[in-house]
């Protein structure tokens, strides 16, 4: 697999343990969430729990919320907790 020089560079994150390919230069709590929980369709019943580490300068761990987005680094971790109400 050849990299596009031209295209925005890509760099490897850490979500739930699993390492993903990304091209952007943030990534957003939805984003997260859907590579957490690939084909799951949000329901009123889950929600979710993101935090982060390994990240910039200043903003190296944190949570990330509904609405909001991150600047991504080189092997930042993701973890990303589903909690559903019965």
């Amino acid at each position: 697999m050849s990299q596009d020089t031209h295209g925005p560079k890509t760099v490897t994150i850490i979500v739930n343990a699993r390492p993903h390919t990304w091209g952007a230069k943030e990534i957003t709590y939805e984003q997260v969430v859907a590579l957490a929980y690939p084909g799951q369709q949000p329901n009123e019943q889950d929600t979710y729990t993101v935090r982060y580490s390994r990240g910039h300068d200043g903003h190296g761990t944190g949570s990330l919320t509904a609405g909001h987005d991150v600047r991504v680094k080189k092997e930042m971790v993701f973890d990303v907790y589903r909690t559903s109400r019965s």
